[in-house]
């Protein structure tokens, strides 16, 4: 019988418990929920379950709180059963939960003694947008809208109703074809590579107001007009404020953890021999050498 599966599990439940601390029961009458045989269940010990886990499976368990309590009562009931059958002396199991109970007081060294420490203030983020700017550039941008037709008489039929003076807008909601027509034709803003490449070209030839001779591409015949255009630029700090922290925390997450290990090499003595992995015949080769 394989055991494999069932580490993966216990890790992850108890990893979620152990991190979550201890629950309260958050001051409701300890009243019974069910009972199991002699054993009474109680809503304190119901409430203390569902608070240990993820904030996201919380809201789940509170809105189905009888399915909840139905696989509760059944992991008991499977785990007092698989004691009953003396499981829980079995060889490969000790040493599953063994190896669970290792993985825990990893996870939960490392909490303390990295995650809990991992602090970013403000003056560090910062210090830091000033010394990389360059790597928070915004893209140059591109605003534009089209009227897309199906064929090219319909779409020379658009440049001609232009000339005579009818608004861009107006003629887009009129004849476009797209879901844009809605919005008197307007994408939005875009930046290169986000549209097809015979559009992007033509955009890129005209000026802010201009309109486009007849564009043909996959989707049909566009007359464009582009209606804004935004250079390439750094971000304000407090865009990127975000994506900074992440940054800084994961370098001094990895610069305490470094640390720390090998703080423990030295503290432990560690002494890692470099010739262990070496096939038979290269040692023997080696001492050969060493007696010539």
């Amino acid at each position: 019988m394989r055991y494999k599966g069932l580490t993966t599990f216990l890790v992850a439940f108890i990893f979620v418990a152990v991190l979550a601390g201890c629950a309260k029961s958050g001051g409701e009458d300890d009243k019974i929920v069910a009972t199991i045989g002699s054993r009474s269940v109680m809503m304190s010990e119901f409430n203390a379950k569902i608070s240990k886990l993820p904030a996201y499976y919380q809201n789940i368990a509170q809105q189905n709180r009888e399915r909840f309590l139905d696989e509760m009562i059944m992991e008991d009931l499977l785990y007092e059963e698989a004691v009953r059958n003396s499981l829980d002396r079995d060889k490969e199991v000790k040493q599953v939960l063994a190896d669970a109970k290792k993985k825990i007081l990893v996870a939960k060294l490392i909490k303390n003694e990295v995650e809990d420490k991992v602090e970013i203030s403000p003056t560090e983020a910062k210090f830091f947008y000033e010394e990389h700017k360059e790597e928070f550039k915004s893209p140059p941008l591109w605003r534009a809208s089209h009227i897309l037709v199906a064929d090219k008489k319909r779409a020379k039929a658009m440049l001609d109703e232009l000339a005579r003076g009818s608004t861009f807008e107006d003629l887009a909601r009129a004849n476009s074809v797209d879901a844009t027509a809605t919005r008197g034709g307007d994408i939005g803003y875009f930046r290169m590579g986000q549209l097809v490449p015979d559009f992007e070209k033509a955009c890129m030839k005209l000026d802010v107001g201009q309109t486009s001779d007849i564009v043909r591409t996959q989707f049909g015949y566009h007359i464009i007009k582009l209606t804004d255009k935004k250079e390439e630029g750094a971000q304000p700090f407090d865009k990127v404020a975000g994506n900074i922290g992440d940054i800084l925390k994961r370098k001094k997450r990895n610069e305490l953890f470094e640390r720390m290990v090998s703080d423990l090499k030295k503290k432990y003595d560690v002494n890692i021999k470099e010739d262990a992995f070496e096939a038979p015949a290269a040692q023997e080769a080696g001492s050969d050498e060493e007696k010539t």
